[in-house]
């Protein structure tokens, strides 16, 4: 006998109820310790459920940082739109940058410092630097400052990835290396705004 076919709603519901074992497990033993078996027991649902619904638990477990990452944007186009000037503009979106990791770390780490694991299959690379809405932002402000001739010359998706490469690494550096006594990662961070935006202006 066939198994009824599920409402969009039962759907969205069996969705739910997965993301929030995972959430829930990802608290309480961390992205190590999270296996497909256990969100499956934990939400009530087959393994083979979960697998239909999200394809894998990579996929579960990034499902679960989308929306903060989503409002992360929101936040830094905000902040776009606020300042016209460049210069102190793309201070501010770095500046928000740190403090969403501080504020986030949970999010953070998943979204930002996810490492796909060697025996995952490799990600289709089908969305340009300037179609992602993070990056696309700081781009657009180092295009300006380009044009404007204050920020050096150069290509400007390059230049935004060292950027936000001096930041990003000031922040994953602690978590990635704890047995070492390094600085706090938020005020490395900023010193590295301040090293960055120093390096990129152009003075006479």
């Amino acid at each position: 006998m066939a198994r009824p076919t599920l409402t969009d709603e039962q759907r969205r519901a069996t969705r739910q109820k997965i993301r929030k074992a995972a959430s829930e497990l990802h608290a309480e033993l961390g992205i190590a310790n999270i296996s497909a078996r256990g969100v499956a027991e934990r939400a009530g649902v087959s393994v083979g459920t979960l697998y239909t619904h999200f394809g894998n638990l990579t996929t579960l477990m990034q499902s679960l940082w989308r929306q903060p990452a989503r409002k992360l944007v929101e936040e830094l186009n905000a902040i776009a739109a606020a300042e016209p000037a460049a210069a102190p503009r793309l201070r501010q979106l770095l500046e928000a940058y740190v403090a969403f990791s501080s504020a986030n770390e949970g999010v953070f780490r998943g979204a930002f410092l996810f490492v796909r694991p060697a025996s995952a299959e490799p990600a289709e690379r089908h969305v340009t630097l300037e179609g992602d809405g993070f990056f696309s932002v700081f781009n657009q402000c180092m295009v300006q400052g380009q044009a404007e001739g204050i920020f050096r010359a150069g290509d400007s998706e390059t230049l935004t990835q060292l950027v936000l490469s001096a930041v990003h690494g000031a922040l994953a550096l602690p978590v990635n290396w704890q047995r070492l006594q390094l600085r706090d990662a938020t005020t490395t961070a900023k010193l590295a705004i301040d090293a960055q935006m120093e390096w990129l202006q152009i003075t006479d």
